[in-house]
């Protein structure tokens, strides 16, 4: 409840009176403590006889029960009440200080410390937040002349040029009042204010038939990486064209090569054809790719890696010095304890411009940004710096703890203030076409097929919930891997009906299992299909993906999620399928993107097949959580809580959608999979038509809330690699 600033003051000035009455009785106890002292002299005789007195009697101390070793311990009964009949003999009081003469006792008085924090609010402003009143604070934040005053949030906001006035003036009312300040390597950002837009006239020194293929937003884009001097993060969202633009980028530094692409092992052969087809000045036999460590790569002026021979032929890159580099899918190089990452760190340090793309730079915290800005400015900032500040870095037993997130929409303006230009396809792409997400509840019959099965799933759900640490997540892991086997029956009953829709479609899975049992299930129905995986050679991949894209009878793509969610555009399908999770939002984000990319024609669509009582009601939960933060950070635009919810048809019935309106007070809580945020698609019925299997009964939801409570270490389990 919010007071006026006369029932503040009012409260002070009570505060203050009890304060003072305080004092006063506290001396008045010592005065006649004082008294009383004097008078027992006089009765108890000289000082001698009393201290024989003393010595006749044995003394009720601590040592007669712990024994006379106990030294420490050991006071007398007369020093006992003493302390007691002084001043300090206040209920749950620590004892005060020994002192020569009892006078010279004072209360202790504890003062409650205001902290300020400050942080970037905007390219002029910065924001302070505080967790207290003090009357002093308030008075110097009034004095300062940029002052502005939020009533809903309660916090003041400054303009930039007035922090070093306002670190001054609160300096004054330490320790009453400190003030958390904005790190030096912030301010050096934001000291100049607002920065313009860069000029595109360097577009004149590209190749004029690439400029003229960019669209308006990718040449800012290509504008934005010349203008930070070549070394720049390009965070466009999956599917609008970041390839164009790193291209257009290595073109204009031309002077500063040999060029080394690294990507992943499935993009290869692709970005060699791009770069042969927007640069045709450039010969083909300068353009190499490493395939082996034996390879020779003295003269090639274009050579393209994957990371994983990046790490394997490290010295040989490094002696051969390029001075420029680009690193696709740049998230690969999150982990800065990785081989992989170590290389291109080295890289890096020696080029002269460096280009990182990744339409999710961040798959999980804020910690995995910083390998990639390091690359790009190695003098940034050091590590301690940047967790302190935006992962709420903490010592903690096990070392230094960097998994948490802070200052969120700091690191947002700060990244896009010094190092990455981001645009989604809402922004620069009103054209593209709508994207409807859908998640279908799988028809449990084909899951519980017996009792042991459902037994089963419960004794690996109550595993996870009873475990902590590295135990906690091999019970996820475990429980991941047996929802596959699970699921698959379902998944193909379903796609018996999707196979129906006559529509060109992607089915993602994880496990080999559920790979396989999706693959002979489509042959069964003689459905024409491709599948890439893990194991597909590289030189297949683009014929599969031409295949699919052209051959109109070739209608399924069977697709691992980890080999398969970057790289390739398959823009022929209209309908995505996620027969299983993911641990990360990006991976999925990237996933759906596959379909939902520039030379979309239709609408697409993105349904989800989850099960309850299996591992997909953890990992759901999870993804939202992760999914919030990222958003904060602006790395995220996706909300997969606003997926609508569907019932799978009964034993492959015509698919009737059942969609739930709303949810009862008491319900599921937000991230089960009957908690989601409902909106109506367009490609659903507004009506909700009823099923066989009906709707979901109470006992249901108390199963999955027994084991769906929010846990600390799930957040651990965020970043774990499959």
């Amino acid at each position: 409840m919010s007071c006026t600033s006369e029932e503040i003051a009012e409260k002070r000035r009570i505060a203050i009176e009890r304060l003072n009455a305080r004092k006063k009785s506290l001396e008045s106890q010592n005065n006649n403590s004082s008294s009383n002292k004097v008078a027992a002299k006089s009765i108890n005789g000289p000082p001698q006889q009393a201290s024989s007195d003393r010595q006749n009697k044995t003394p009720l101390t601590i040592s007669t029960f712990y024994g006379s070793n106990q030294s420490s311990f050991g006071k007398s009964s007369s020093s006992f009440q003493a302390k007691r009949s002084g001043p300090s003999a206040l209920p749950y009081a620590k004892p005060a200080p020994k002192s020569s003469t009892p006078s010279s006792k004072v209360a202790p008085v504890f003062v409650r410390t205001v902290t300020c924090t400050c942080s970037i609010l905007s390219d002029t402003r910065f924001i302070v937040d505080t967790n207290g009143f003090n009357e002093q604070m308030i008075d110097i934040f009034k004095q300062i002349p940029s002052k502005s005053y939020e009533p809903t949030t309660r916090k003041w906001t400054f303009e930039l040029k007035d922090y070093s006035i306002l670190q001054e003036r609160i300096a004054t009312l330490n320790p009453h009042v400190v003030l958390g300040g904005i790190p030096k390597f912030v301010l050096q950002e934001f000291a100049n204010g607002a920065k313009p837009k860069p000029s595109r006239i360097c577009l004149n020194a590209i190749e004029p038939s690439l400029v003229e293929s960019l669209l308006e937003f990718q040449k800012e884009g290509v504008a934005f990486a010349i203008d930070k001097g070549g070394r720049v993060l390009i965070a466009d969202e999956m599917g609008l064209g970041k390839t164009y633009q790193a291209i257009a980028v290595a073109d204009f530094y031309q002077q500063d090569w040999p060029l080394l692409v690294c990507t992943t092992a499935s993009t290869r052969d692709s970005w060699a054809h791009k770069i042969r087809q927007l640069l045709p000045h450039i010969p083909v036999h300068g353009i190499a790719a490493l395939n082996s460590g034996q390879d020779y790569i003295g003269e090639s002026r274009v050579l393209i890696a994957s990371y994983s021979m990046m790490e394997r032929c490290g010295e040989k890159l490094l002696d051969r010095g390029f001075g420029m580099l680009i690193f696709d899918e740049s998230h690969t190089l999150k982990n800065f304890k990785a081989k992989c990452t170590t290389v291109a760190l080295a890289l890096a340090k020696r080029a002269r411009r460096v280009v990182l793309l990744s339409g999710t730079p961040a798959l999980s915290r804020p910690v995995e940004l910083f390998t990639q800005l390091q690359m790009l400015d190695g003098r940034f900032c050091s590590f301690k710096e940047y967790s302190t500040r935006y992962c709420a870095g903490k010592q903690s037993n096990f070392g230094w703890d960097a998994s948490g997130q802070s200052n969120l929409a700091e690191l947002n303006l700060l990244l896009g203030r010094k190092f990455m230009i981001r645009r989604t396809k809402d922004e620069v792409m009103s054209e593209l076409t709508e994207k409807n997400r859908e998640t279908i509840v799988l028809d449990p019959s084909y899951l519980w097929t017996n009792e042991d099965v459902e037994d089963n799933m419960s004794s690996y759900a109550a595993d996870y919930s009873t475990s902590k640490g590295r135990q906690r997540e091999e019970a996820l892991l475990k429980y991941y891997s047996i929802t596959a086997e699970a699921k698959a029956p379902a998944v193909c009953a379903y796609l018996k009906e999707v196979v129906k829709e006559n529509k060109k479609f992607i089915v993602f899975a994880h496990h080999r299992s559920m790979l396989d049992a999706i693959e002979k299930s489509l042959s069964k129905q003689k459905v024409d299909f491709i599948r890439i995986d893990g194991t597909t050679r590289s030189d297949l991949r683009g014929a599969l993906v031409e295949r699919f894209q052209t051959k109109a009878n070739c209608r399924a793509a069977v697709l691992s999620l980890k080999a398969c969610n970057a790289g390739i555009t398959l823009t022929a399908a209209q309908l995505v399928l996620f027969a299983e999770l993911d641990w990360n939002p990006s991976t999925l984000a990237q996933a759906e993107s596959r379909a939902h990319r520039i030379g979309q024609e239709d609408n697409v669509t993105v349904r989800y097949l989850l099960a309850k009582k299996t591992a997909d009601d953890i990992i759901w939960t999870m993804l939202q959580r992760k999914q919030e933060t990222l958003s904060r950070v602006g790395l995220c635009n996706e909300d997969f809580s606003d997926a609508s919810n569907v019932q799978a048809p009964c034993n492959a019935g015509n698919i009737e959608p059942f969609l739930n309106k709303s949810l009862s007070p008491g319900g599921p809580k937000k991230g089960t999979l009957d908690g989601f945020v409902h909106r109506s698609s367009p490609a659903l019925p507004s009506k909700p038509q009823p099923t066989a299997t009906g709707s979901t009964t109470l006992k249901e939801h108390d199963c999955l809330d027994s084991f769906l409570n929010p846990d600390d270490d799930d957040d651990d389990l965020a970043g774990l690699e499959l």
